[in-house]
């Protein structure tokens, strides 16, 4: 029997538009082309507007993640600020959350689709898209590498180290690791063949500050490098040219540093299942952009700044104002 709603891909916005389906009344098949677990090029830092969301679906996830209460961001000459976020956040690996997420999805009756590729139904207007940013990828100078750490303390912050042409964000995460993720541009990535060696190839790329350097003293690499060279930013479209409707990454990718991708993702799932449950999924795209659009703006403004600019304005007397404005509206 033909499922209400086809969803391709299995990462936090469709496996939360799938659980959120499900539980209105759906049939959901969901398609992934990967297996679980597995790494993501990813800040691993949910921030609290999409909380009470996971906590329903996944509350021993959440209860057990490492608490983050603070942001720091360092400029390339080491100095740098620290604010306290407007409320906790948390730090949970995507090799953890994605796991969890598609068990939560299957115990809700979502028929999951593992190894397995989208038929052309899952373009049609009874459909979500939530390939990431593999869904039609646009050219980018930009690329994306990431490692979990030890030896690092972890502390209840996210870190933020910038340098000419790129930074690199430090979160706490589960068994006390450290998720390490890069965002830089092409010309300041070195060979990424030896990214493997993700310490060794950090210093040998010329890029990292002398501030980012000393705070990898001591780390040792505890999983494989996880390496994306599809990182476009900004908005992207609502719907897909079949109607399906577009949710996390494939919707807009927004600049890490704000801390916001993976609850704008499972929050658009939400959104799109919850509207599709209700017959009113034309009212998708008006619904995304007002919930979205003013933080993309935001980041978009802040993104073309020098990373010492954004460290000073990480000021405890800034930083909530920038924080908020870079949020996705409820």
């Amino acid at each position: 029997m033909p499922a209400d709603l086809t969803i391709v891909g299995c990462g936090p916005a469709g496996a939360v538009a799938a659980w959120t389906a499900a539980r209105a009344g759906l049939t959901v098949e969901l398609f992934e082309r990967s297996t679980f677990p597995r790494h993501r090029v990813c800040g691993e830092f949910v921030s609290a507007e999409a909380l009470p969301l996971l906590t329903r679906i996944v509350p021993d996830l959440v209860a057990a993640a490492p608490v983050i209460t603070h942001a720091r961001f360092v400029a390339p000459s080491g100095r740098g600020s620290r604010f306290a976020l407007p409320a906790p956040a948390r730090g949970i690996s995507r090799w953890g959350l994605d796991a969890a997420l598609a068990e939560a999805a299957s115990a809700a009756g979502v028929r999951i689709r593992l190894r397995t590729p989208a038929p052309p139904a899952a373009l049609a207007a009874a459909g979500i898209i939530a390939a990431g940013r593999d869904w039609q990828p646009l050219p980018s100078p930009w690329l994306g590498v990431k490692a979990h750490l030890r030896g690092l303390a972890p502390a209840p912050e996210v870190e933020i180290y910038f340098f000419p042409g790129g930074y690199c964000g430090f979160a706490p995460v589960e068994n006390g690791g450290v998720n390490v993720c890069c965002l830089l541009h092409r010309r300041g990535a070195g060979d990424l063949r030896r990214s493997r060696d993700f310490l060794a190839w950090l210093r040998a790329a010329g890029a990292a500050s002398p501030a980012l350097l000393a705070r990898l003293r001591g780390a040792v690499q505890a999983a494989p490098t996880a390496v994306t060279t599809r990182v476009r930013l900004g908005r992207r479209a609502a719907r897909a040219p079949g109607g399906a409707l577009l949710v996390g990454d494939a919707s807009g990718f927004v600049a890490p540093f704000t801390g916001d991708g993976l609850a704008r993702a499972m929050l658009s799932g939400a959104l799109a299942a919850e509207l599709l449950a209700a017959g009113r999924a034309a009212d998708y795209p008006a619904a995304l952009r007002r919930a979205a659009a003013p933080g993309f703006r935001a980041a978009a403004g802040l993104r073309l700044l020098p990373g010492a600019v954004l460290a000073r304005l990480a000021a405890p007397a800034l930083a909530r104002r920038l924080t908020a404005a870079t949020r996705w509206r409820a």
